[in-house]
């Protein structure tokens, strides 16, 4: 199983409560956990976060989750992009956000449906190509449906040109896979049997089937949870950062943030572990208030 979060800042209580509920599965059947942090979106980088992410999941789990970065997996996305292009999954779009949205509106293929995969992989080597395609001017996409009735599985994309320059491959890469290539890729490659994931993704699961299909996978067993919605506590990472640099924090480990950084100095790991077991697989979102919170966070840590 995984939890995978992006480098956007700390761990805190809202990815504990996700990510334990799949080490209580992975340690109750004595299989195998991955932290995957994914970092393919350059512009959502906060640089510090590999170390944080890292050091909380090392903390968390007591060093028995396998830390693996996506950036570091680039060659690997782009040979599963070279091969859904050969066998006919995947085109490269040449069309204005405008234009394809039209086409999508209007249930019809867009011209660049119609590429032959020699055209494909001249065009997905133009996006490759330092002297190619320039930001926005080139999409690779998923050959779906264009009838099918969610809007958003109609031939979604799979990777953009992106020249944002990158806190760890700088600008080695210039096409960046988008989650439902990476995501599926990964999931293949690592042997996922089963996911728990937040519910807001349950489109992005139907659309990494619909990768798996195209290689011929079984898609691993799949649940959603809701999530923990704070009456009174900020779990965002965009505003802590922001809190962190006005002074209003000390830093990620400041007490009266809802981080693990924060946390580890008065709760065990355990108690994050027992509480996610409590909550178990619920889809419900539960609203709760901070006191209420650690009120049963402080029954699970004795």
């Amino acid at each position: 199983m995984r939890f995978a979060p992006s480098p956007s800042g700390a761990l805190h209580i809202g990815h504990a409560m996700t990510a334990c509920i799949n080490f209580d599965y992975v340690m109750e059947y004595k299989g195998k956990f991955y932290i995957r942090i994914e970092d393919t979106n350059p512009e959502n980088i906060y640089p510090k976060a590999y170390d944080l992410i890292k050091k909380d999941s090392k903390w968390l789990f007591k060093n028995k989750a396998k830390i693996v970065i996506q950036s570091e997996r680039m060659e690997l996305y782009y040979k599963y992009a070279k091969k859904l292009i050969e066998s006919g999954h995947a085109y490269v779009c040449t069309c204005s956000t405008d234009e394809f949205k039209e086409c999508v509106k209007m249930k019809q293929d867009c011209p660049c449906r119609n590429f032959n995969v020699k055209e494909n992989l001249e065009n997905w080597e133009n996006m490759l190509y330092e002297k190619g395609f320039n930001p926005g001017e080139a999409v690779l996409r998923f050959k779906s449906d264009m009838t099918h009735k969610n809007p958003a599985m109609r031939d979604f994309p799979l990777a953009r040109v992106n020249l944002t320059k990158h806190p760890l491959q700088k600008n080695k890469y210039r096409v960046w896979p988008l989650m439902n290539l990476a995501v599926p890729v990964d999931d293949i490659e690592m042997k996922m049997t089963h996911i728990i994931r937040a519910k807001e993704h349950r489109d992005n699961a139907i659309r990494q089937k619909m990768i798996f299909d195209a290689f011929g996978k079984k898609y691993p067993w799949t649940a959603f949870v809701g999530r923990y919605k704070f009456k009174d506590l900020e779990l965002s990472a965009t505003k802590i950062t922001e809190g962190i640099k006005k002074g209003k924090y000390k830093g990620w480990g400041d007490p009266k943030l809802p981080t693990i950084q924060a946390l580890m100095k008065k709760y065990k790991p355990e108690a994050f572990w027992r509480l996610a077991e409590h909550r178990g697989l619920s889809e419900v979102d539960k609203v709760i208030d901070k006191k209420d919170f650690f009120e049963l966070l402080d029954r699970f840590n004795q």
